[in-house]
């Protein structure tokens, strides 16, 4: 199961409502699949939103060994329709699904809203030279010039959160610390992320600091930033890539983006471009009524 279905994960990042799940069975009691949602209140209205730093959540399925292709479709349709039978009475209804459910057709007949968001994913299983291959000869320049200077370090969230904090000065910050921090620490009681700095080798310097999150399938970049000094010497590009090539899954998943210019800056390390969806429904009249005039900015 994806690390942003478990209880460590929604515990950390749920400080504000509330988190619960919904479980699809077999007539034997098996489980067949999970619906795993936020739940907020806002002046009377019963929400199912996306947790904040979270960018995968809802469903997950448990298949059965060796479904023929129609099979499976007929299993997704049936479990999804179950899961969303079983959700509380609520609202208004949207989440950003893992890139693993490519199946909404049961969203699409109850008239959800379905649009197609993009990560890149780099299958970190592969050699590393082909890896390095893969990399825009930009990133290689940048990776050999930060490797004469900088070393990667693990490193404690107050010196992370401290850097990151000088990084974003004199811009909008859109990480919260309290946020990060009961994050981190959730994940690291079970083995679940670690957090590294590029440091130079001769000043000591934090240049750039990433979060990685991981499950025993895919490590996901959280968030990470780099100092404007650092941005010459390539050292972003330098620990993302040791992220990459040190991580023990399958999977590399930038989490985005859809941002032009940090998709240009992922697009660079020759991931696969991967669409995942995003669906939303409003269930109340009034709701409906209301955001005919009010933007809704995670919707656009």
């Amino acid at each position: 199961m994806p690390i942003q279905f478990t209880p460590q994960w929604m515990d950390a990042v749920c400080l504000k409502g509330s988190w619960d799940a919904v479980i699809a069975k077999d007539t034997d009691g098996n489980p067949e699949g999970v619906l795993v949602f936020h739940q907020r209140n806002y002046k009377g209205f019963k929400l199912i939103l996306m947790p904040p730093i979270t960018f995968y959540n809802g469903i997950h399925f448990f298949y059965k060994e060796n479904q023929k292709d129609h099979s499976q479709i007929t299993f997704e349709n049936r479990v999804t329709e179950k899961l969303l039978s079983l959700l509380p009475k609520h609202d208004l209804y949207y989440q950003q699904y893992n890139p693993s459910i490519k199946n909404c057709l049961v969203q699409l007949w109850q008239k959800y809203n379905l649009s197609t968001r993009y990560t890149y994913r780099i299958n970190a299983d592969a050699p590393k030279e082909k890896l390095w291959d893969g990399l825009k000869g930009n990133v290689r320049r940048n990776i050999k010039k930060s490797r004469e200077i900088c070393v990667i370090k693990a490193s404690d969230f107050e010196r992370f959160w401290k850097n990151l904090e000088q990084s974003f000065r004199g811009r909008h910050n859109p990480f919260q610390k309290k946020l990060l921090a009961s994050l981190t620490s959730s994940l690291k009681e079970i083995d679940g992320c670690k957090i590294s700095v590029c440091e130079h080798k001769e000043t000591g310097k934090v240049m750039a600091g990433s979060i990685i999150a991981y499950d025993k399938d895919v490590s996901y970049y959280v968030c990470g930033f780099f100092n404007p000094d650092g941005k010459e010497i390539g050292a972003l590009s330098h620990l993302l890539w040791h992220n990459i090539t040190t991580c023990n899954t399958k999977t590399f998943d930038f989490e985005g983006s859809m941002i032009k210019e940090i998709e240009y800056f992922f697009r660079a390390f020759g991931g696969q471009l991967t669409p995942h969806y995003k669906v939303w429904k409003i269930h109340s009249p009034i709701l409906r009524f209301i955001f005919k005039f009010k933007r809704l900015p995670f919707i656009q």
